[in-house]
Order: structure tokens, then sequence, then C-alpha cells
């Protein structure tokens, strides 16, 4: 049996240029899997793994990577206004062109090496290794998501604006088989008609509670209205039951299913700006049971699970309005226990720079430290203990009105 263990540590470790120096030691003396991530650094796509950083593709203006859920490929975008869609496998190096004019709403599969993505209302998908070949495409879809077992698609409709107003937008599931065929696609549900009760002419991508019972996403209004104001939405898989649950900005970044059950955690909150009425909810959706856990006069932003009754948020003490702008807050990291509400800093707060973006992976707990200038990715243990800095010099994010989406520059696996 060690002969065997070594002999695949061994193989995993030439296939990705690594050492056994690069496997963090886990808080119980037992070796970790490899951290890898990866990021943006002047332009470029680089990998970091364990402590061994390799650059993998040049600029110009590499952006938004994500990785294949096998870890074997990297799809990003590249070039002015992310016009150009690309896929870059990792054991050969090898890059190829996927399309041009995609954008960010790009989504690998769950289970295989299929890429799907939207050139505006052309939902199309591709397996990585023949990127220029398209397998199948759907007209006027609005957003999507892959089904959860990568056999299909959930995607919203677009809505027409007609002499009357505008259409209901459908939600569909669309088989993967038959995709180019739209009488084969089963309406699921059809969210209710716009009014001053609901308006909504879009939707976000879907998320699946981990019971596999609910799908959140964010109802949009037109493009001026959803910078301030999203309607979070859920609906049964079956389609039968449809609840409004809450108010916040066009951010699906901003909430997140626990890891099992149906709790769903969100910012809540109107108007883009970052810097205030930005508050942390956790709702447990089957017994419409929740509550709000961030204190007075602050605000939170990015969040993620660290398991089931802890949640780690970036929290920031709100802005005040100073004229026509508003103060910048630097954000530290808050531990929230959701069983008994206490809440334990992280991080301290500190004029300088903030944390942003915390993510926890194998046992570890990272963090983009930032000054609005340089960025850099800080490791530490899941108490905020011995941190420690592990990828220097990311490149900045974009920020609109302070929601930072760290996504653009670096995605760990």
């Amino acid at each position: 049996m060690r002969i065997v263990k070594f002999w695949i540590a061994s193989f995993f470790a030439l296939l990705f240029m690594t050492s056994g120096a690069d496997i963090a030691a886990a808080p119980n003396g037992e070796q970790e899997q490899l951290l890898r991530a990866a990021f943006v650094r002047n332009g470029e796509l680089w990998l970091k793994t364990g402590q061994v950083e390799k650059k993998l593709a040049s600029g110009p203006l590499v952006r938004n990577p994500k990785w294949s859920f096998d870890g074997e490929w990297l799809a990003y975008t590249q070039g002015d206004a992310e016009q150009e869609l690309w896929v870059l496998h990792l054991p050969t190096g090898r890059s190829k062109l996927v399309a041009a004019n995609v954008g960010k709403n790009f989504q690998w599969a769950p289970k295989n090496k299929l890429l799907a993505y939207q050139i505006k209302d052309q939902l199309q998908y591709v397996d990585a290794s023949s990127p220029d070949k398209p397998l199948g495409s759907a007209a006027a879809i609005d957003n999507f998501s892959w089904l959860p077992y990568g056999k299909g698609f959930f995607a919203s409709s677009q809505s027409e604006l007609l002499p009357d107003g505008w259409t209901p937008i459908h939600l569909y599931q669309i088989p993967l088989r038959t995709m180019d065929d739209p009488r084969t696609y089963t309406t699921v549900h059809v969210l209710p008609a716009p009014s001053d009760d609901f308006f909504a002419v879009g939707t976000s991508e879907f998320k699946w509670s981990a019971d596999g019972r609910w799908i959140a996403f964010l109802a949009k209004p037109t493009a001026s209205l959803s910078a301030d104001s999203n309607i979070l939405c859920v609906i049964s898989t079956d389609g039968v039951v449809f609840r409004t649950l809450d108010e916040m900005v066009n951010n699906p970044q901003w909430f997140s299913w626990a890891k099992s059950g149906s709790r769903l955690a969100y910012i809540a909150g109107i108007g883009r700006e970052a810097t205030s009425n930005k508050q942390l909810k956790v709702l447990e959706v089957t017994s419409e049971k929740g509550a709000a856990y961030t204190p007075k006069h602050f605000v939170d932003q990015a969040f993620v699970w660290q398991d089931l009754q802890h949640i780690i948020v970036s929290r920031a003490a709100e802005s005040k309005p100073d004229g026509d702008q508003r103060l910048a807050a630097f954000p530290y990291l808050v531990r929230v226990d959701l069983n008994n509400g206490v809440q334990k800093h992280l991080t301290k707060p500190y004029r300088k720079h903030g944390a942003y973006n915390p993510v926890v992976l194998h046992s570890k707990l990272f963090w983009v430290r930032d000054d609005h200038t340089t960025a850099d990715v800080i490791m530490a243990d899941i108490d905020g203990h011995h941190a420690v800095e592990w990828v220097k010099g990311i490149d900045q994010a974009d920020s609109y009105y302070g929601q930072w989406d760290w996504s653009e520059v670096i995605a760990f696996y």
C-alpha cells in the first residue's frame, strides 16, 4: 500500500511540475491535497501549485479564469473588452480558441470537459478537446446554468417589449442531445408578468441547493434599475413552488447555498454602493425561517461558507456621504456562528488595505489583501492565524461602486 501511495504521489508531482515541498501540511499532520490557483498578473495567466508559480498564457488582458471540474482544463477570456474565449489543457500546456465576442458568461459542465457559453442570446457548448466545433445551440436565451448532472441546461427566455408591455420570462430545462430543437424544451415555470409588484425582464445564473430541491436566482429589471435592486427568488426544482425572498444588487456572487440542506446565505439591501445598506442574511428556505447578522453601522460584502454553522464574511464600517463622494471603507474578515450569533474577528481593520474575497479550501483560509493599488493573496489557518503571503502581485479586479469582482483575476481549485 505504501508503494502504491508513493507512485500516485510521484505521478501527480511530475504531471503538474511540483515537488513534495508544495504539499501544505494539514493541522493534523497529514498531507493535504495540492493547493492550486489560476491567477492573472500583468494581464497574463499564471498557475500557483503549492509554492511553485508557472506562467501559462501571455496576454493581452487575460481575465476570468475558470477550472473544469477535474482540474485538467482552464477556460479564460483574452483581449480588449473580453472578446475571445480560450481553453488551456494543463497537462500539455496547449491552448485553443473557442469563440470570439463571448464575454463573461461561460460555464464548465459539472461532470465532464464540456464548456457552455453565450454569444448575445445564443447558447452553445463544445468539447474542450475540439473547442472550435459547437455541439449544440439554443436561441433567445437570457441566462443559463448547467443541470446538476450535466445532461442539459436550466435557462431563462428573453423578455420582449411589445406594445402592450413586456412578455413574461419562461424557465426551461433544455436537453443536451436535442437542444437544437426547441420543441424538446420543458417549461418548468413562467415568472409573473411584469407589474408594480414584480418587474423582471431577465435573470441571473441559477444555483441549486445541496439537497437538490431548490433553485435560487435573481429576477432582474431593466439594466439601469437592476444596478440598484433585483429580486432574489427561489423555485422548487419541479416548478410548483415559486417564492420571492428579498431585494439585493445584481451580484450573483452575493448569494450562496450551504453545502448540505436548503440554507441560503445572501447579502441583502438595495442601492449599488457596497459601502451602505448591505446585510448578511441566512434563510432556511423550506421553513422560511431566517436571521440577519450584520451589526448596525456596518456593511457586509463577499462571504464564504466555512461549514454548515459558520460563515466568513468581508465586513467594513458603513461609509457616510462626504459631499458627492463616499469614503473608501477597507473591509476585514469576521467569522459568524449561525447557532449562537457569536462573531469573531479573523483579521483586524486596517486603514491602508482591506481583506477581500474570502475562500475556504483544503482546511485553509485565503483572501485578497488589497490597498486599491497592489493586491496579494494571503493564506492562513482557518481561524486566521499564521497568515502568509501566498501569491504576490495579482492584477486589480474591477470594482463597481465597491463591489469587487475578484473572480476576474483569481480562481482556486
